[in-house]
């Protein structure tokens, strides 16, 4: 980050930014996965993270660079546990987080995991998860210099 970076809160009006942000992440999750909705669903997606978002004491952080959203990340602060065979707690999820490829590698994505991560400890969280794609490795790099520690992998098998 350097001193023409902020990051803030998402407001009203950075829909059509964010927006852009989650196509172009919808859009490489895929290039890797192809039962990923393409980007065109950004907007309902959008209205769907806000929605989860109130029902979790969520937030969604931006990072502005000279006056422009180019990056963002959505954290629900409190969510519930529901697995059947497990027993119920609860924990902060971070559902999405990109940063547009002109604007990495200048630290702005661990930046905007820790404010997300400051923001779901004082809203009393106690555990953080977030999923990532397999084949994702630059985000699972980023992840894992975090301090994150895989938990569970899901395998996939076409028939």
């Amino acid at each position: 980050m350097n001193a023409d970076d902020l990051i803030r809160e998402y407001r009203a009006g950075d829909v059509r930014e964010v927006e852009q942000c989650l196509a172009e992440l919808q859009d490489f999750s895929k290039l890797i996965f192809p039962n990923v909705a393409a980007g065109t669903i950004a907007p309902d997606y959008l209205r769907h993270l806000l929605s989860r978002c109130a029902e979790t004491n969520g937030k969604i952080f931006v990072v502005e660079s000279v006056g422009r959203v180019v990056g963002m990340v959505c954290v629900f602060a409190n969510v519930k546990s529901d697995a059947a065979d497990e027993e119920r707690y609860e924990y902060a999820y971070v559902s999405d987080l990109l940063i547009l490829p002109d604007h990495r590698g200048k630290g702005l994505g661990r930046a905007l995991l820790k404010r997300s991560e400051e923001y779901a400890r004082s809203q009393g969280a106690s555990l953080f998860r977030l999923n990532v794609l397999a084949r994702n490795t630059v985000a699972r790099s980023l992840y894992l210099g975090c301090g994150f520690d895989e938990l569970v992998v899901t395998m996939q098998k076409t028939l």
